[in-house]
């Protein structure tokens, strides 16, 4: 696989997962009722189905698209990555 791909999947993985997790706090914490409102209602996995690809789109596209903006722009500086 080229180096660039590569690049750009381990660094969309790594901000889906981190939206993952932060999605997963908002519901354990609570924050704003928000975990009583996911497991009260009748529709969970719907409601869980939609809030981890909402998170993890958006903190993905994030990460991925910060690490492509701090690339080293030398072919050597990006030959040690």
């Amino acid at each position: 696989m080229p180096k660039l791909i590569r690049f750009v999947l381990l660094n969309t993985a790594l901000g889906v997962l981190i939206g993952w997790v932060v999605a997963a706090a908002v519901v354990y914490f609570n924050i704003n009722g928000f975990g009583d409102l996911i497991w009260g209602s009748s529709s969970r996995i719907a409601a869980l189905f939609i809030l981890l690809m909402s998170f993890g789109s958006t903190f993905g596209f994030a990460v991925m698209a910060t690490a492509v903006m701090l690339m080293p722009t030398d072919k050597d500086q990006f030959d040690k990555l």
